[in-house]
């Protein structure tokens, strides 16, 4: 019987390859892994290694945390449109921008130590 993390995961997983417009044929060849084995990882059945799950995150353009903590969609989705604006950006406005937030969250967690 398939574990609940690998199950969840797995459909998360699925969700995410189909999202991006992956089919499984797909998402085997950029990951050179075996279609069967990419169905087994989405169906909870194969137990898969950190390093598959690193290769297999890294072509769909996630972190680790959207396939395990789903309830941090948002969070992902809204640190998404942020990387993609600063890698928009010039290096000048990028250093600006790092500066900015840096500044910005010494402020907010200043604020809420009060």
């Amino acid at each position: 019987m398939p574990n609940d993390v690998l199950v969840n995961g797995g459909a998360r997983l699925r969700a995410i390859r189909k999202e991006r417009g992956y089919t499984q044929e797909q998402l085997a060849e950029l990951t050179k892994l075996s279609t069967r084995h990419i169905a087994g990882i989405e169906k909870g059945e194969a137990n898969p290694s950190f390093e598959v799950l690193y290769t297999i995150t890294t072509v769909l353009g996630v972190s680790f945390d959207v396939i395990f903590n789903p309830a941090d969609e948002q969070v992902e989705r809204e640190i998404q449109e942020i990387t993609g604006l600063y890698r928009a950006c010039p290096e000048q406005g990028r250093r600006l921008i790092l500066a900015s937030i840096r500044a910005m969250v010494h402020e907010l967690t200043d604020c809420q130590e009060v």
